[in-house]
């Protein structure tokens, strides 16, 4: 017991120190070594780093070249497969023309069906136009029905008077043979002639009656088809030869169906997506037989930019908003050419202060900050500038101290 208690006390712990330095020579001959390496590009160096000015009187912001304008983000006004793409990167375009086509397929068949609809209403139109005379023929037949009926109407009359004077004739001579009392002034045979005359005089005064009703019968009928023939005139042409309320009616619906046409037109004419003005093309989003979505995109299918002198748009921190002037000197530096200077000159200003967007990627940089964005007119002369290239800008400032500004 005592020897293994010698072992335990003294040899295990002089293993386990061992085989712990052990392993720490082992981790400290193998870890790796990492060579210093030479930055890819010159770090950015401040205005004033080769001269006597104080940084403090320069603004350091970040700004990004672009169009003038900014760039054009073009989105098709009907979503769509693409038929074609018409323009290529770094082609100049006018205003109004092609940039890419959108199928029109469907849109084409639809404009055939409202075509064929404006044949159709016309049609409906002429046809109407046609029936006006046969209407007014018809006006015409029904106050010749009228006339014809007045007349049947006095003739009638007319033999109405003439049976019942006959009538009263005979009852005249019916009375007279009636009064003589004599037998052999008045035989008795003609005494019943004359009542027999008296009774045919009666019926035909009925008759007469009859034809006279009958008569003033045809006449209301005339007048009836008359109203109607009028009626049916008018809903064609009115009494001044002006389109009446069916004509009036066809022609809105030639006027609505032209109306669809023109839609069906217009809508073929925006699967065509056209230049909005005088551009340079500088990016192509879209190929053919892609789906081109109508919605606005972060990346237009096409980008348009004027053709002028690049802008440079550069965000100002908010705590520099202070000491900036809108009339100071500026220059740009491309970035990793910190050498070139590009003298800058003032475009605009956009006066709404926004949340920061652009970074220049620096460790120190503060994200949550606001921004003032002014835009200045940058010449590169020789040395051609890109849109989208990030610029380091700095503007001549007045500098700030404890005790307030110096200029």
């Amino acid at each position: 017991m005592a020897g293994r208690s010698k072992v335990l006390a003294w040899v295990l712990p002089v293993v386990g120190i061992g085989a712990l330095l052990a392993g720490s020579y082992s981790v400290a001959a193998n870890r790796p070594q990492r060579p210093s390496e030479d930055p890819p590009r010159q770090p950015v160096s401040a205005p004033g780093a080769k001269s006597s000015a104080k940084a403090e009187s320069y603004i350091g912001a970040v700004g990004m070249t672009e169009p003038p304008g900014e760039p054009i983000l073009i989105s098709a006004h009907t979503g769509g497969v693409v038929d074609a793409v018409l323009v290529g990167v770094g082609d100049r375009v006018a205003a109004g023309d092609a940039l890419f086509r959108v199928d029109s397929s469907r849109a084409r068949a639809d404009l055939a069906v409202a075509e064929r609809r404006v044949d159709a209403s016309r049609a409906e139109v002429e046809s109407l136009r046609g029936q006006i005379p046969t209407r007014r023929a018809d006006v015409s037949s029904a106050q010749a029905r009228i006339v014809s009926a007045e007349a049947g109407i006095e003739s009638a009359r007319a033999t109405l008077a003439a049976t019942e004077s006959d009538l009263a004739d005979r009852r005249n001579l019916v009375r007279i043979a009636e009064a003589v009392e004599d037998p052999r002034a008045i035989s008795g045979e003609e005494r019943d002639n004359r009542r027999f005359a008296a009774k045919s005089a009666e019926a035909r005064v009925e008759e007469a009656r009859a034809m006279v009703s009958d008569a003033q019968a045809k006449r209301g009928e005339a007048a009836a088809a008359l109203e109607s023939a009028r009626a049916r005139l008018a809903l064609l042409v009115d009494e001044r030869g002006q389109d009446g309320p069916d004509l009036l009616a066809a022609r809105a619906r030639v006027a609505e169906q032209i109306a669809a046409v023109q839609q069906a037109q217009v809508a073929i004419n925006l699967l065509t997506v056209r230049a909005p003005v005088d551009a340079v093309v500088l990016q192509v989003n879209l190929r053919p037989g892609e789906f081109a979505p109508a919605k606005e995109q972060t990346n237009g299918l096409i980008t348009l930019g004027r053709p002028a002198m690049l802008h440079v748009r550069a965000q100002i921190d908010e705590v520099d908003i202070a000491r900036f002037r809108e009339g100071a000197r500026a220059w740009a530096s491309p970035r990793g050419d910190a050498e070139r200077r590009l003298d800058a000159t003032l475009a605009y200003v956009e006066p709404l202060v926004v949340p920061k967007r652009q970074l220049s990627g620096r460790t120190s940089e503060l994200v949550d900050t606001r921004v003032l964005e002014v835009v200045y007119e940058v010449d590169s002369g020789s040395t051609p500038l890109y849109p989208g290239q990030q610029m380091d800008v700095y503007i001549e400032a007045e500098a700030l101290t404890g005790n307030g500004r110096q200029p």
